[in-house]
């Protein structure tokens, strides 16, 4: 009988020694054609949610708050209230409607496997148009520019933008 215990002792002492490979640990959130897809739930934070409420989720999914909420009056749509974070994600609102995203951010992912610096020669299947901001290109309801040399993402947004062209 002691030799069994021993055994087992012995086991439960070598189980707790094996090492597991780490996670990878997720992103927040996806930024999508509609909104934002949070990594920890279901639900999402879709354009059209009120502006209180998408700034404290995103604040807490970031663990930081915007660095600036500023109010544009002269944008195309009206006037645009924008927060934005340090990391480069900037959400738009109006009327206090969360109405777009914009993201400089390479380490949040867009909807389809695209982010901020990621190289323009993995987008084969995506087509570009030169315009007053420079190359752009859609991926359905998302846009994106290359940076000045043209070889990766330099912004993606969605939705409503201040962007004049």
């Amino acid at each position: 009988m002691q030799r069994i215990f021993a055994r087992f002792i012995t086991a439960v002492v070598l189980a707790g020694c094996a090492t597991t490979p780490d996670e990878p640990d997720l992103p927040p959130f996806t930024l999508t054609g509609g909104g934002i897809d949070p990594s920890i739930s279901r639900l999402s934070i879709d354009f059209g949610r009120a502006q209180v409420g998408v700034i404290d989720t995103v604040t807490r999914l970031l663990k930081t708050g915007p660095v600036e909420v500023t109010t544009v009056t002269e944008c195309g749509v009206g006037p645009m209230t924008i927060a934005r974070w340090e990391n480069g994600l900037s959400l738009n609102f109006i009327e206090e409607d969360f109405r777009g995203w914009v993201s400089s951010d390479p380490s949040l992912p867009v909807d389809g496997g695209f982010s901020p610096g990621q190289a323009r020669v993995d987008m084969p299947q995506v087509s570009f148009q030169v315009t007053s901001l420079g190359n752009e290109f859609n991926i359905g309801p998302v846009s994106g520019l290359l940076d000045e040399t043209d070889t990766e993402i330099l912004l993606m947004w969605s939705g409503a933008t201040c962007f004049f062209r």
